[in-house]
């Protein structure tokens, strides 16, 4: 039996959220019956859990029509498609290939031009080739015509590029000190909430300061500053600014981050969901994130069923940050799902393999995910034996100044000395309620913590048991 508006039901499912906001906001149907099929599109798309089905009454060709206009609201707002044009119309221009039509149509853009575009650097470099194209073959009425647009415009684009470069140096000291975790990248925050904010810069520029701001803000743990640009973005995606989907992915990848970090992990998982809808170059990274959700949600079946889903996509992977997080991830997962046997042979096989990328890009990430198999096992002498091999306590104690360091893995390396009985229970009560006391009143740090040591507990309870009761009564 045929289902009735199956393949606008397909195509309706593939609808995000802020796409739907768009839509909604633009559309002037006087058909009643439109508007109600456009309306359950958008509750459908802000429902990831509740799909409501569309009324099979209403005449299929509404629903047909329907679809047509969303495509092309869509794709006359896509930066990358716009993009793609811009770029295929260099290159005809400047290999003398370019038609008839399509030089109507670049002249027509031209000639109705509103500032900015997102893309508008590229489309002034554009219009500069082509006004070469046109002087050469003296068509004069139309060189005039494009003379003047890049005259006008050549302010605007020399500050683009100015801050294009400048972003530059800026994105240099907030990586770096992402990664190393030193330097001050603080300076460049006003400067780049201005760009943020200016509605007369391109749309390209203003989201590279985004992005860096992004950063930024992880770097400096100032997630509630980080929550009042998400949510200004928010309703500029809101309207269609900045629209294509690879940006809305990377939204909802980062809305998943800074809810985690306000520890408000329902929302974390919904974003996560959109997030990992699309295969793109970032995928391994929001696949790893939303499994992280998904575990601390207690979702591991899910989260680990997600991760079998990509392994063969992340073997071809040459970002090793993004691999490495996704190998620890499933080995996480397989450890949590009573597997971690096969953690420790993917361990075994992946450090191999990749010692010297696993040291140097994440080697925090992968051996507490490969430690903790081990514990599971009590195979506590190879835990000594992989601590002296691939010096951890010294990679752990040159990280102990950083903002976000917690002492998992020592705690795990105390643990394997109780066991083989080279340490004193009580001199690891000392070692916990040590770390802990200075970051009890901090409120995500705590959650982490109680996390952390309610997985100790399990392992060694009358230890953990003692170290709790001591640091809630200082």
């Amino acid at each position: 039996m045929k289902t009735k508006l199956k393949k606008f039901t397909a195509f309706a499912a593939e609808i995000l959220p802020h796409e739907a906001d768009y839509l909604t906001s633009i559309q002037q149907f006087e058909d009643a019956e439109k508007e109600e099929i456009l309306k359950r599109v958008s509750a459908n798309a802000h429902g990831q859990q509740n799909k409501m089905p569309f009324n099979t009454k209403i005449d299929k060709r509404k629903y047909s029509s329907l679809m047509d206009w969303i495509q092309k609201r869509l794709d006359s707002i896509d930066v990358d498609s716009y993009f793609e044009w811009v770029n295929d119309m260099d290159r005809k221009v400047i290999t003398d290939a370019i038609s008839h039509e399509e030089e109507k149509v670049l002249l027509k853009r031209i000639k109705n031009y509103e500032h900015p575009v997102h893309n508008f650097m590229k489309f002034y470099e554009l219009v500069q080739n082509y006004r070469h194209y046109l002087l050469i073959r003296l068509r004069h009425k139309d060189y005039q015509e494009v003379n003047d647009f890049i005259e006008k415009y050549k302010a605007d684009y020399d500050y683009s590029k100015e801050v294009n470069q400048k972003l530059h140096q800026a994105t240099v000291d907030i990586i770096e000190q992402f990664n190393l975790k030193k330097g001050d990248s603080k300076q460049w925050e006003d400067w780049l909430l201005s760009l943020f904010r200016n509605e007369n810069l391109d749309g390209f520029n203003r989201y590279m300061a985004v992005v860096r701001l992004t950063f930024l803000y992880f770097n400096s743990r100032e997630f509630e500053k980080l929550k009042e640009v998400y949510d200004r973005l928010d309703v500029l995606l809101a309207r269609g600014i900045f629209y294509t989907r690879r940006i809305l992915y990377n939204y909802y990848a980062n809305r998943l981050m800074l809810h985690s970090k306000f520890d408000v992990l329902q929302q974390a998982e919904e974003y996560g969901y959109l997030s990992i809808r699309q295969k793109n170059a970032d995928h391994v990274q929001y696949l790893s994130n939303f499994s992280s959700i998904l575990i601390r949600r207690g979702k591991i079946e899910e989260a680990l069923n997600l991760l079998k889903e990509s392994f063969s996509e992340v073997q071809k992977s040459s970002n090793f940050y993004h691999k490495i997080g996704f190998i620890s991830f499933y080995i996480k997962c397989l450890n949590l799902n009573n597997q971690p046997q096969r953690g420790e042979m993917l361990a075994d096989s992946f450090l191999r393999i990749y010692k010297d990328e696993i040291l140097k890009e994440r080697w925090y990430s992968f051996f507490t995910a490969y430690i903790q198999g081990l514990i599971k096992q009590e195979k506590y002498d190879k835990i000594l034996q992989v601590f002296r091999r691939y010096n951890l306590i010294a990679k752990d104690e040159e990280d102990s100044n950083k903002s976000i360091y917690l002492p998992t893995i020592r705690w795990y390396y105390e643990i394997a000395l109780l066991k083989v009985g080279r340490l004193e229970a009580k001199e690891l009560v000392e070692s916990i309620v040590d770390f802990s006391q200075e970051h009890v009143a901090n409120p995500h740090k705590s959650f982490i913590l109680n996390q952390v040591l309610s997985e100790l507990e399990s392992y060694i309870p009358r230890t953990v048991i003692m170290a709790r009761t001591r640091l809630y009564q200082k």
